[in-house]
């Protein structure tokens, strides 16, 4: 992959924020802002790339959006995240993550010992967020 400006503003764009999960038009903004103004087929270019290095997780929410977030490090497949129905927002699980990657990693097996290839397991639980479900003005004490 070529270190082109735009891949440079990708790549510090989600080192300054690891956990998030971001739309082809969240990012085209996100790099339009930090000076690296791209169109939107480079943007969806670089992310297909990005993701095909590994580097990134495409993922798609309740909404039908593709949302890219960072790969979990060590190949340990894709992390457990909990989205908001009501914003959309994706929050990472990491309690009790072992076990849900022992599990994954049993799945994957009797998937394959069946023959299955190319597998691939997305976790998502869906619920309203805790900003959503209490509002600041409606908060239970």
């Amino acid at each position: 992959m070529r270190a082109t400006r735009a891949t440079r503003a990708l790549a510090r764009l989600y080192e300054a924020r690891p956990d998030a999960a971001l739309s082809e038009a969240e990012v085209e903004t996100a790099l339009a802002t930090a000076g690296a103004a791209v169109n939107k087929v480079t943007v969806y270019r670089l992310l297909d790339r990005f993701a095909a290095a590994g580097l990134l997780h495409k993922q798609v929410d309740a909404a039908r959006v593709t949302r890219y977030v960072l790969a979990p490090q060590g190949g340990d497949g894709a992390a457990p995240r909990f989205e908001c129905d009501d914003c959309h927002r994706q929050f990472r699980l990491s309690q009790g993550s072992a076990k849900v990657q022992t599990a994954l990693k049993q799945v994957l097996q009797a998937l394959a010992t069946a023959g299955h290839e190319s597998l691939a397991v997305d976790i998502a639980v869906h619920g309203r967020c805790a900003d959503c479900a209490h509002p600041a003005g409606g908060a239970a004490a």
